[in-house]
């Protein structure tokens, strides 16, 4: 008697129709696949096919739009999921196959700034997100990539092709460590700019490229390279 009463105080999975799913569906995520509360795509793609007892055939992504100069380097993703729920009293599982797209379009003035050079990434995993909700029919829920919370005030078309913050960041640290004196550095490389916000993205990129071979060969740096400026970035 007692086993039937534990039994029936059991939790009942909510339907997808039910108004408790979508509380239920977040319930199947680990704390850290939350990020302030909204699920991140990872944690979505984890549960997804427990949560609608389905099998995943496909996940594919495609780039309906590249980013160029002309569409403020623009990218547009479709990222669509194709499953077969499991419905073990019928007699055709193909019958039971669903398809569910989502679509991302990223450029830099709807980007963190940190992630702004890689549109298309940052639209794939933003598609893949909202595909996932839709399958789910998540309600009021908003994955945790789709929100951007430091973008560029005052952005410009040019701005995306300039410097980031965090390759900024990253060039101190490496240079402070490795004692390189980065205007030092930046000449031998032919990399000239009044300000270091100006320095474009490629040249970030250069910028890094030869910290890191002086990293990895530390004993045969010039002694003409040597002698880290903390005030490097105020150039003028």
């Amino acid at each position: 008697m007692s086993k039937e009463k534990s039994s029936d105080k059991k939790e009942k999975v909510p339907s997808i129709h039910d108004i408790e799913w979508t509380d239920y569906v977040l319930s199947l995520l680990s704390e850290d696949e939350k990020i302030a509360g909204n699920p991140t795509t990872d944690g979505l793609r984890r549960i997804f096919e427990k949560a609608l007892n389905c099998r995943v055939l496909e996940s594919i992504t495609k780039v309906a739009q590249s980013p160029e100069p002309n569409n403020e380097k623009r990218a547009t993703v479709v990222h669509t999921i194709s499953y077969y729920l499991n419905d073990e009293s019928s007699d055709s599982p193909h019958l039971n196959k669903v398809s569910v797209d989502g679509a991302a379009d990223v450029y830099w003035g709807n980007c963190d700034k940190i992630y702004r050079n890689h549109p298309v990434a940052v639209a794939e995993t933003r598609a893949e997100g909202r595909a996932l909700r839709r399958a789910l029919r998540l309600r009021k829920v908003v994955a945790a990539e789709e929100i951007a919370k430091d973008i560029e005030d005052n952005p410009d078309e040019n701005s995306v092709s300039k410097i980031s913050n965090n390759q900024i960041n990253f060039i101190d640290v490496m240079s402070k460590r490795l004692n390189i004196n980065v205007i030092g550095l930046m000449d031998t490389l032919a990399i000239s700019s009044d300000y270091i916000d100006n320095i474009s993205h490629d040249d970030a990129v250069l910028l890094i490229k030869e910290l890191t071979k002086l990293q990895q060969n530390v004993d045969n740096i010039s002694p003409d390279l040597l002698n880290y400026q903390p005030n490097w970035k105020q150039r003028k």
